[in-house]
C-alpha cells in the first residue's frame, strides 16, 4: 500500500485542498453533487468505510499518482485508449461524414479540455464523452445489431444437440462407492456450473460463425478450472444444496454473447435454490448490456420472459424484499453508464448489494475499483476472462467488521417481541407501544435516547399492568433506518398493540424536566411529527386502526405528520432535513 493513502483531513492544507478538487472535478463530492453522488450512509450499504475519510473508484496507485501531481504518464495512456476507444466507435456507428467529423471535432475540444488538468479519472473522463455521443448522434443503442448477433449466436449454440450432449456428459465426474446421493447432486451441478464458466469465455462462439466439433468442445468444457475462487465458489454452493440454504446473490452482468451465458448460469443457480437480482448498466456502455437491451433485443426479452424488472431507482427496502420473496430473478440496473463505481450507483443497486449474501461481478474493467485498498460490505466474485483465454475468479473478502442484519435475523428479532408481547397479553396486561424521535434530528441521537428512556421510565411509574415498548431499548449497533423499518413494522402489524402514543412537544418538556435540564433551542418545539420514522409509523397506526378500532392512538393529530415523505438512504432522517 502507498504511503500516502493514510492521509488524513486537517494535516495539510495544501493535499486537502488537492483531494477536495479532485473530487469536485470528478463530481463524486456528495456536498457538492448531493443528486448524483451517493451519501455516506448509502455508501456504507457497499463500502465498509470504518474510519477511511474518503472513497475513490480507482486503483491505489492511480489515486495516489492523481493527488501527488505525478500521473501524467498513467494518465496520458488511459486517455489514449479511451480515445481511441471512443473514435473507432464513432467511425462504426456514424455513416454521414459530415456529422462524423463534427461529432469527432466536438468530441476533441472536449477531450483536450477535460483532460488538461490531468486530475479527471479516466472512468470519468470516458463518461462524459460518451454522454455527449449519444446526445449528438440521438442513437439509443448504438451496437444494437452487433449485440442482437452475438446473443443470437449464443443461444443457437445453447440449443445444439452437441452443447446439450458435452454439458451433459458424465466425463469428469468424479464418483466413488463412498459418493452419497447428496453428493452426486452437488458434483453433476458443480460440474455443469464450471463447464458453463468455461463457455463463457470463449468469445469465439458469439464472434465468429465456425463452431468447434463435438471432441474440442468437450475437451475445453472439461478443463479445470484453476483458480481460487472456484474453489471458494464450490464451498460457498454447498450449503445451498446440501442444507437447503436459500441465499440471495446479485448478479452484475457483463457483454453481449457472455450475457447469454450468465443467463443460463443463472438459470442452474436458480434451480440450486439461490434467488437472483440480475444487474446491468442503465444506459449504453460500448459492449455492456444494458436495460434498454433487455428490453429491445429479442433474445434477451425471451430468456427474461419470467423475470421482474424493476426500473425505479430508489425502491425501497421493504418494497425490494417483497418482490425477492415473489420471483426467483429480478432485474434491475446499477444507475451507471460507466464501469463498477459505488458513488455513483442507484439508491435501489445500493440496497440489493446491502441484502444479497454474495455478489459477483462479470465486468473485468471493474476489478480496478474492487482490487484497492477499500473492503467491502459483501464477499464479491470478480470472474472474467484472462489475456490466456482462461476463466478467471478472483474473491475479494468482506470486511471482517461487517455487520450484516438479513431479513432472516430481523424477522426473527420481531417474532421474538410479537411472542413476548403477547404472553404479556395473556396476563392481562395493555401493550403500549411510543413512538418517538431517535435519529430523526441529525447529530442527537444519543440525546433523543435519554429524553426517550427518561420519558418511558416515568410511564411506567405511572400507569398500572401496561407493559410500554421502547423502540429505542431494542437498537443495536450497527443497524440503520432500513433494518429498523423493516423490524418494527413487522410487529406494528401484528395486531399485539393497545395503545400508540406518539411523541407530543410536552413529552419532550417533561423529559428535561426529569433530567433536570432546560430544553435546548434544537429539541424546542419538536415533537413525533418531526421524524420521518413517525410518520411512517403513524400511516401503520391508522391502518392497524381500521383493522381493530378499539386499538387508541395517543398524540399529534394526523394533519401534522404530512411534511415528513421519506428517509434519507440509510438515515434515520428525512433528506431534506440534512440540508437545513
Amino acid at each position: 500500500m502507498v504511503e500516502n493513502l493514510s492521509h488524513t483531513f486537517g494535516s495539510d492544507p495544501e493535499r486537502d485542498a488537492w483531494l477536495t478538487n479532485f473530487y469536485t472535478e470528478n463530481h463524486l463530492a456528495y456536498e457538492a453533487f448531493p443528486d448524483m453522488v451517493a451519501s455516506p450512509e448509502q455508501l456504507n450499504f457497499m463500502v465498509h468505510m470504518d474510519k477511511e475519510q474518503f472513497y475513490y473508484p480507482c486503483s491505489d496507485e492511480l489515486f495516489d499518482a492523481i493527488t501527488d501531481k505525478r500521473a501524467d504518464t498513467v494518465l496520458t495512456s488511459a486517455y489514449i485508449n479511451i480515445w481511441s476507444r471512443l473514435e473507432r466507435l464513432v467511425h462504426n456507428v456514424i455513416e454521414d461524414e459530415y456529422r462524423q467529423r463534427y461529432l469527432l471535432s466536438l468530441l476533441s475540444i472536449k477531450y483536450q479540455h477535460e483532460t488538461a488538468s490531468r486530475v479527471l479519472l479516466p472512468s470519468r473522463l470516458e463518461k462524459r464523452l460518451l454522454g455527449i455521443f449519444r446526445t449528438i448522434s440521438e442513437i439509443p443503442r448504438p451496437l444494437a445489431s452487433v449485440f442482437e448477433q452475438e446473443n443470437q449466436r449464443v443461444d443457437e449454440f445453447l440449443h445444439l444437440p452437441m452443447f446439450k450432449a458435452a454439458l451433459n456428459s458424465k466425463s469428469g465426474l468424479d464418483l466413488s462407492e463412498n459418493t452419497s446421493l447428496e453428493d452426486i447432486d452437488l458434483n453433476i451441478h458443480l460440474l455443469r456450473l464450471r463447464r458453463l464458466l468455461i463457455l463463457s469465455s470463449v468469445k469465439e462462439i458469439w464472434q465468429n460463425d465456425r463452431l468447434p466439433d463435438f471432441d474440442t468442445l468437450q475437451k475445453v468444457m472439461n478443463e479445470p478450472i484453476q483458480s481460487e475462487g472456484w474453489s471458494w465458489l464450490c464451498q460457498w454452493l454447498r450449503p445451498v444444496l446440501l442444507d437447503r440454504k436459500r441465499p440471495y446473490l446479485l448478479w452484475i452482468s457483463g457483454r453481449s454473447g457472455e450475457i447469454i451465458f450468465d443467463l443460463a448460469i443463472i438459470r442452474l443457480l436458480i434451480k440450486m435454490g439461490i434467488k437472483v437480482i440480475l444487474t446491468v448498466k442503465q444506459s449504453f456502455y460500448y459492449k455492456r448490456i444494458s436495460f434498454e437491451d433487455l428490453l429491445e433485443d429479442p433474445v434477451l426479452e425471451k430468456l427474461l420472459s419470467g423475470a421482474e424488472f424493476i426500473g425505479e431507482p430508489k425502491i425501497s427496502k421493504n418494497s425490494l424484499l417483497r418482490r425477492m420473496h415473489n420471483s426467483r430473478l429480478l432485474v434491475i440496473s446499477d444507475g451507471t453508464g460507466e464501469q463498477f463505481n459505488p458513488l455513483l450507483t442507484s439508491v435501489t443497486f445500493a440496497r440489493a448489494f446491502k441484502e444479497a449474501d454474495l455478489v459477483i461481478s462479470r465486468c473485468p474493467s471493474s476489478r480496478e475499483c474492487i482490487n484497492n485498498k477499500f473492503l467491502f460490505t459483501r464477499d464479491i466474485l470478480s470472474i472474467a476472462r484472462e489475456s490466456s483465454g482462461r476463466i478467471s475468479l478472483y474473491r475479494k473478502a468482506r470486511h471482517p467488521a461487517a455487520i450484516r442484519f438479513s431479513e432472516g435475523s430481523l424477522r426473527t428479532k420481531a417474532d421474538k417481541l410479537i411472542s413476548d408481547v403477547k404472553n404479556e397479553k395473556d396476563k392481562g396486561k395493555t401493550i403500549m407501544f411510543y413512538s418517538a424521535i431517535v435519529g430523526s434530528i441529525p447529530g442527537q441521537l444519543a440525546v433523543a435516547k435519554k429524553i426517550l428512556n427518561a420519558f418511558v421510565e416515568y410511564l411506567r411509574s405511572t400507569l398500572h399492568d401496561v407493559i410500554i415498548i421502547n423502540p429505542g431499548e431494542h437498537f443495536e449497533e450497527g443497524m440503520d433506518a432500513d433494518d429498523i423499518m423493516y423490524m418494527w413494522e413487522r410487529f406494528q402489524r401484528s395486531g399485539m398493540i393497545d395503545i400508540w402514543r406518539f411523541q407530543t412537544v410536552a413529552d419532550i418538556e417533561k423529559a428535561f424536566e426529569f433530567l433536570d435540564e432546560k430544553v435546548p433551542p434544537g429539541w424546542t418545539g419538536k415533537d413525533s411529527t418531526y421524524s420521518t420514522g413517525c410518520t411512517k409509523e403513524m400511516v401503520i397506526a391508522m391502518d392497524m386502526q381500521k383493522i381493530n378500532p378499539e386499538m387508541q392512538i395517543i398524540g399529534p393529530s394526523w394533519e401534522k405528520f404530512l411534511r415528513r415523505k421519506e428517509y434519507g438512504v440509510g438515515k434515520l432522517y428525512d433528506r431534506a432535513l440534512a440540508d437545513d
